[in-house]
């Protein structure tokens, strides 16, 4: 009795590492598709938007300038968005402080340990 309750136990045990197995491998076939879909997404996404500046540059002749004027125009927009972009991107990352508070926790850590020790200075 006691070898069929660890018989079973064991079958058990196996079962449920088997359903995890095929649970990871569908997780992860999910996830391979949901990227590779996100990849068509984000490039579709960046060849409609070269087009609608394309589109832009083109509706700027029609007002009047020249093609040539109108294309320096849209890039001279792309690259002050840019900038302003890479701006709060800069201050975003100058808030971000690497280990300050664990630096400072360890710290105080060891100065507790050091002066609860016998003997210590």
């Amino acid at each position: 009795m006691v070898t069929s309750i660890g018989d079973d136990l064991s079958a058990m045990v196996r079962g449920h590492i088997e359903l995890a197995q095929a649970e990871i491998k569908e997780a992860i076939s999910g996830a391979a598709k949901f990227s590779g879909l996100i990849i068509i997404v984000i490039t579709l996404l960046n060849l409609a938007s070269i087009f609608t500046f394309i589109a832009v540059a083109y509706y700027l002749n029609t007002l009047g300038y020249e093609l040539w004027v109108s294309f320096l125009l849209v890039v001279a927009g792309l690259v002050v968005f840019a900038l302003i972009l890479g701006l709060l991107a800069w201050l975003q990352i100058r808030k971000i402080t690497l280990g300050s508070r664990t630096a400072k926790s360890l710290a105080d850590t060891v100065a507790t340990i050091t002066t609860l020790r016998p003997g210590s200075k």
